[in-house]
């Protein structure tokens, strides 16, 4: 990767990106990411929180199923 570099100094950790469009485009995007994965972190989720949106999906797939599948045979 060498439109990438990464170095620590002192408690920080830098990363530089070479400069284009398609690359600011990139950036942004995992900065958003990077974003939401650190907030995901500070919540106190129980721990069946994937149970939950299991069931959820299931219960919208049963719910719904006949509407996305009605032209198949």
């Amino acid at each position: 990767m060498n439109n990438v570099a990464v170095k620590t100094v002192k408690d920080k950790i830098v990363v530089t990106f070479d400069k284009t469009d398609r690359n600011l485009d990139l950036v942004l995007s995992f900065l958003n990411r990077f974003d939401v994965e650190e907030s995901s972190r500070k919540i106190n989720f129980s721990k069946n929180i994937l149970q939950i949106a299991e069931d959820m999906k299931s219960s919208w797939w049963k719910a719904n199923k006949k509407r996305f599948l009605k032209n198949k045979a």
